[in-house]
């Protein structure tokens, strides 16, 4: 017979054996000790500027070999996969003070365990700010040391950091249209939120001049800015896509430069599909189409 016990006084509330603490994020904390490491790796020269990273991501190749794990690692849900999922963010001063500030920040997550990671090419397309690093859930920093490959057309970026020994994501099979999704990312500094849904279809962008369009998979699980990058779970832990955007609908004049648009309806969440992350990580390596 299971052990049950009640300890009201104390907020614990025993079935069978102790449950472990839930996680307790303190945003503040956590981007404070982002802005201050990356401003004392920028103090003592030891930082990539965003203008490097810029340049950096027009120049790399398109894919990269990468050796990815074949064992699902992050299974266990939140708790195990929270931590290869990285707060991405950069530091600037401004001219009033000599204090370092943070910039917008995004989402990563963790591809090998020598350091390469992944999130979206629009992170770094136009990157600016003084030292550029990631933040685990535990608070440690590391500085963001090169772009190894972009895709522009599919919004991915592989990028490498300054680590070793980190706990990567496993690539799982396409999800389905229904299957049940999660997500782990930072919508406007809440860090490591977590948000469900499933799979609301597959569509194909319109082409724009001479780019061909390319494929989204809509989510029903909720993002916003700062979630650039997060990882798409499958139900049993394994990453089938990552965030890419956020399609508005409003119920009033369709002209893009309308003032009035009317009420907001629904907002289309579209993530950059599983195909995209395998062709970028093991497809061959080729040079990237100048822009």
């Amino acid at each position: 017979m299971q052990r049950v016990a009640w300890m009201v006084g104390f907020g614990l509330i025993l079935w069978g054996q102790a449950h472990a603490e839930p996680l307790i994020m303190d945003d503040e904390k956590l981007f404070d000790t982002l802005t201050q490491q990356l401003g004392a790796m920028a103090d003592a020269n030891q930082a990539t500027d965003g203008n490097t990273l810029a340049k950096a991501s027009k120049d790399a190749p398109t894919s990269v070999g990468v050796e990815l794990p074949s064992v699902l690692q992050n299974a266990d849900g939140y708790t195990a996969q929270v931590k290869s999922v990285f707060v991405i963010g950069s530091v600037f001063k401004c001219s009033k003070c000599e204090h370092w500030h943070p910039a917008a920040s995004a989402t990563a997550w963790c591809l090998t365990a020598d350091g390469l990671m992944v999130t979206n090419h629009h992170v770094f397309e136009k990157a600016e700010g003084a030292a550029w690093g990631v933040c685990g859930v535990d608070g440690k920093v590391y500085r963001v040391l090169d772009i190894v490959a972009t895709n522009a057309m599919d919004d991915v970026t592989v990028f490498r950091v300054d680590a070793k020994d980190l706990i990567p994501l496993t690539l799982g099979n396409a999800a389905e249209v229904g299957d049940k999704v999660s997500i782990i990312s930072h919508p406007d500094h809440r860090c490591f939120f977590r948000s469900s849904g499933e799979v609301a279809r597959y569509m194909k962008s319109p082409q724009r001049g001479p780019q061909p369009g390319s494929i989204r998979m809509s989510v029903t699980a909720d993002f916003a800015q700062g979630s650039s990058g997060g990882p798409v779970f499958s139900a049993d832990g394994a990453v089938v896509g990552m965030v890419s955007a956020t399609q508005s609908i409003y119920y009033g004049p369709s002209k893009p430069d309308a003032k009035d648009q009317g009420p907001l309806q629904m907002v289309i969440k579209n993530c950059v599909p599983l195909a995209a992350l395998r062709q970028i990580t093991t497809a061959p390596a080729t040079a990237a189409s100048p822009e």
